[in-house]
């Protein structure tokens, strides 16, 4: 609702001079502080922008005349835009925002045909933006999100479905494990194969094959702080029986390694590197691994712990800024559980129950966004009678969730009905696409080829900051990285979302969100990388400029491992390195993530440790 005072007035452009713009932002009669209010041309030639008081009063000067589009975004109330006639007398407008109820929006983009993705289905996104579509390796689709076209990449030679996947450090698609195509239903013909796709040569490789001779379909798989796999579990020939065993890759050799077997056999677990270095498998009893001795232990337990288990988890799970881990939906409804996430803290290894929607479901696609919040997309539900339509248990319903309210907002429903075969990741311009799953439970149909994409309420919300150029795409841990941004927008954040690798509702990718403070000079932004390696995994983010909850188009940018002790990046650690740590002595007292780039060890702040370390790489 917007009371505006004077909005349009025609007065004559002969007269001297240009008016002020001000006015007051308020809640019914409380005043909103710190809402951005932008004044600006639809073709941007003129963008101003300011902030409310604590009054919740707002005042520009501007310095042009005619029409301009007032607009005003506050956190958790819908945006409102009227069309200012900036003239020679002062304009006075009034808002009054009512709580958020945007509910974003589904679209259809494109699609897979002439394949359809409805069991094995995997998807990677990749450095260009575009995202690679598979479910047996031979016919793969490469996919535009922003113009819609589709290519067809190379074929591998012979099909390989089921398997987990991640993509490498070197930027090939690794797909580790599964099944063959032969009497694929009855999971029994694991493989414990590894194959590679190169999208700059659009070419195949074989790797080394897993230790695990039996083979692994649906196999667990993590992501590691040095870029390296972990993989764990899986159904196994000749029986579909779940191993508990468990083996790493080594990057340098190229080669399988066994480590520590899990406390239960288990197949497809999610699982994530959590900030203390341990991974962290939340099917069937939670469990850590320890990355240094190899040694799987037990963890606390869920609050509602029976879930199904051995069959297909129930929820994923998301790695919060704080270090916090968040498992999403729950399957139970016969045993009394009706709380849709529960939260881990991993200091006191304890799970504690937060809340659920207005319907409660398992097996969503949920992804992590920019702005904090988590889309959880669809699942099944286990009520009688939903209060939507369903398919055999399907629905189309989607939420949005907020971690640190512990709150939730529904938003649009999914176009298809998708089950948990679809696949599901945020992509660089902030929308979520989503594809396959359609025929559900394998009985109903039709099958649908389509891709459909979610666009979230921030998109909503105005003017965009835009990176217009950054410092460098090969960012290494601790470094400092500087954006352009346009129009010259005051950021309040720089956020770092790892890219995604999804099989079905399960992640492989590197699922952080990293929240970096920026110090901002006119239209230059700069933000510190963190510099613990179990904070920024190395490998491929989505960097995003961020206005409060309104996020830029992201730039992909890789992390490398590089020297932590190069500080100044020439490539060799001498003097000048000598004397830029000397320069930060003492002063970098902030722990981990926020660090320092003199904080070559990477322990909160710069003393004699760093100085041995920077000796110990000298020349």
């Amino acid at each position: 609702m917007i009371n505006i005072l004077a909005l349009i007035l025609t007065i004559p452009f002969s007269v001297e001079g240009v008016g002020s713009v001000s006015g007051t932002i308020s809640s019914g009669a409380s005043p909103i502080s710190d809402a951005r209010v932008t004044l600006f041309t639809k073709s941007l030639t003129v963008f101003l922008e300011t902030r409310s008081d604590n009054n919740g009063e707002y005042f520009f000067d501007p310095q042009s005349k005619g029409q301009h589009l007032l607009g005003v975004a506050a956190v958790g109330y819908d945006y409102e835009q009227v069309m200012a006639d900036v003239s020679a007398t002062p304009l006075d407008v009034d808002f009054q925002l009512e709580a958020e109820s945007h509910q974003g929006s589904w679209d259809i983009i494109g699609n897979t045909l002439p394949e359809l993705f409805d069991s094995t289905d995997i998807a990677f996104l990749l450095e260009d933006g575009t995202v690679f579509y598979c479910h047996d390796t031979v016919d793969p689709i490469r996919f535009d999100p922003v113009t819609g076209e589709k290519t067809f990449p190379a074929g591998a030679a012979v099909e390989q479905g089921c398997m987990n996947g991640t993509l490498l450090a070197s930027g090939e698609l690794m797909m580790v494990g599964g099944q063959t195509p032969s009497d694929p239903g009855s999971f029994t013909n694991a493989i414990p194969w590894v194959k590679a796709y190169n999208p700059i040569t659009d070419s195949w490789r074989w790797m080394e094959f897993l230790q695990h001779k039996p083979g692994r379909w649906y196999p667990g798989l993590t992501r590691l702080a040095d870029g390296s796999v972990l993989v764990m579990g899986g159904g196994q020939a000749p029986d579909a029986s779940r191993t508990d065993t468990a083996e790493r890759f080594v990057l340098e050799t190229e080669t399988w390694e066994y480590t520590g077997s899990m406390v239960d056999p288990v197949e497809f677990p999610p699982s994530a590197l959590l900030y203390t270095g341990d991974v962290l498998a939340t099917w069937s009893q939670p469990q850590l691994y320890d990355v240094i001795t190899g040694i799987w232990s037990v963890t606390g337990n869920f609050t509602q712990p029976n879930r199904g288990w051995p069959g297909h988890s129930d929820h994923s799970i998301v790695v919060l800024g704080d270090g916090d881990v968040l498992a999403v939906g729950i399957r139970g409804a016969s045993l009394g559980y009706n709380v849709m996430v529960e939260r881990y803290d991993p200091d006191t290894a304890t799970w504690s129950a937060g809340s659920s929607p207005d319907l409660v479901r398992n097996q969503c696609e949920v992804v992590q966004l920019p702005d904090g919040r988590i889309l959880v997309a669809g699942g099944e539900t286990e009520e009688p009678n939903p209060p939507v339509d369903d398919i055999l248990g399907i629905v189309r319903w989607c939420d949005l969730y907020s971690p640190d309210s512990d709150s939730w907002h529904r938003v649009d429903s999914m176009i298809w009905h998708r089950e948990y075969h679809a696949v599901t990741l945020l992509i660089p311009d902030g929308r979520v696409i989503t594809t396959g799953g359609t025929y559900i439970k394998f009985q109903v149909g039709p099958s649908s080829a389509d891709i459909e994409a979610f666009s979230p309420p921030y998109l909503f919300r105005g003017v965009r900051p835009e990176i217009t150029s950054i410092s460098t795409t090969t960012p290494q841990r601790g470094e400092t990285i500087s954006l352009n941004i346009a129009p010259t927008t005051q950021l309040t954040s720089v956020v770092l979302m790892g890219s995604d690798t999804t099989t079905h509702w399960v992640s492989a990718g590197i699922p952080r969100r990293l929240v970096l403070p920026i110090t901002q000079k006119g239209s230059t932004a700069t933000a510190t990388l963190p510099c613990d390696p179990n904070v920024i995994p190395l490998g491929r983010y989505m960097v995003f400029a961020m206005a409060d909850d309104i996020p830029s188009i992201a730039r992909i940018v890789e992390v490398v491992q590089g020297n932590a002790a190069d500080l100044n990046g020439d490539g060799v650690v001498d003097t000048l390195d000598l004397l830029l740590l000397f320069a930060q002595w003492g002063t970098c007292d902030n722990p981990p993530p926020a660090g320092c780039p003199a904080d070559i060890n990477c322990d909160g702040m710069v003393n004699v440790q760093d100085l041995l370390a920077l000796f110990a790489n000298w020349g």
